[in-house]
């Protein structure tokens, strides 16, 4: 699957990334039907939530693995069911804003697949 986002130019992109790759993760975990009503995608986790998070995943063979450069491959049982791509970042100008700071935007392009899809929605 893949989406497009427009960012402010002066939107933290690490942040609006870091969001989307939540909102990934919990979109398995919700697919999978595994408990974890305590955790809210929008929101940043604290440190006994991650725990607590990672007991869980521990708990059903779950595996989050960062590959340190803006991918992340999920695994289940050690067969990868999800894997989110780096996402990439255009700088693009609206000239028909009337106010020049608002006319330059970042489009952020995401990129992801899961084993729930369906085939056509590629």
């Amino acid at each position: 699957m893949q989406y497009t986002i427009l960012l402010n130019r002066d939107e933290n992109t690490r942040e609006a990334e870091d969001l989307e790759q939540s909102r990934f993760v919990y979109s398995i975990i919700e697919a999978l039907e595994l408990p974890v009503d305590e955790w809210n995608p929008n929101e940043k986790l604290s440190v006994e939530a991650k725990i607590k998070l990672r007991k869980t995943f521990s708990d059903y063979s779950i595996h989050v693995v960062d590959d340190a450069d803006g991918g992340i491959k999920v695994f289940a049982d050690k067969e990868l069911i999800g894997e989110w791509y780096k996402c990439k970042y255009k700088f693009k100008k609206d000239g028909s804003h009337p106010d020049p700071k608002e006319r330059m935007y970042i489009e952020m392009s995401v990129k992801f697949w899961t084993t729930f899809e369906e085939p056509n929605e590629e």
